[in-house]
């Protein structure tokens, strides 16, 4: 279900609209959930910026690569669990939390 969101406006100088605008845009997410994300008490650190998202990427091709290969040994099945287990790690360690924005 949806949150009620409602309308706020702030007014910034400047140089820190500027700031905003890059914070965000690092970070792959839109002004407002930036925002959210602070108020709500997640620092700017753990919040990735988008180069965090192509990582993730190739993590999950290698993924998918460990199980297509799991019929040659049940090794791989094994790697792609352990895999999948830090990616999960990893994306709800360094994520916003979706509650919060």
């Amino acid at each position: 279900m949806k949150q009620e969101t409602l309308k706020f406006t702030l007014r910034l100088p400047p140089k820190l609209k500027r700031r905003l605008e890059r914070l965000a845009r690092e970070r792959g997410v839109s002004q407002s959930q930036y925002l959210c994300a602070l108020i709500a008490g997640k620092s700017s650190e753990t919040m990735p910026p988008k180069q965090f998202w192509g990582v993730m990427q190739e993590l999950y091709d290698i993924h998918e690569m460990l199980l297509r290969a799991a019929n040659l040994s049940p090794q791989f099945t094994e790697a792609a669990r352990r895999l999948e287990r830090k990616i999960v790690e990893l994306q709800e360690a360094y994520t916003l939390d979706e509650e919060a924005t």
